[in-house]
């Protein structure tokens, strides 16, 4: 996929996110909703920047189910701050399964999911120098 595909991947899930599950249905009533975006956009964002710094393949496709475990790392080439990032993306991942799959949760773990999909995002961003 090139891109500008994932970016726009990116900004559908992101609006999915905050346009629909934060301001229209309140946090509280959203946990599956940004459960079900969160670690999918910020893979995006990812594969956005693994391709751009021609990392990785055209065909290559980065799945979000990867980061459950520290595996991942063995699976992904090098590339700046990958530590810093795939430990987030992990920690991401795993709030995310939570919050799509399990019992509700305390509003906590979906305020932390948005604060790590932010963190993510800025530093993804500022790594691929767009806005």
């Amino acid at each position: 996929m090139r891109i500008e595909m994932h970016l726009q991947a990116f900004e559908e899930r992101k609006e999915t996110i905050f346009k629909w599950a934060v301001e229209v249905r309140g946090i509280e009533n959203s946990q599956r909703i940004i459960g079900d975006n969160a670690s999918k956009a910020i893979t995006e964002l990812l594969s956005a920047y693994l391709h751009q710094q021609n990392k990785v393949e055209e065909g290559f496709q980065l799945n979000h189910a990867w980061f459950k475990s520290d595996t991942v790392f063995r699976r992904l080439p090098e590339f700046e701050r990958k530590e810093e990032i795939v430990s987030l993306m992990i920690q991401l991942e795993i709030i995310c399964e939570k919050l799509s799959y399990g019992a509700p949760r305390p509003i906590e773990r979906v305020e932390e999911a948005l604060h790590l999909f932010e963190t993510l995002e800025n530093i993804l961003k500022g790594m691929l120098n767009v806005e």
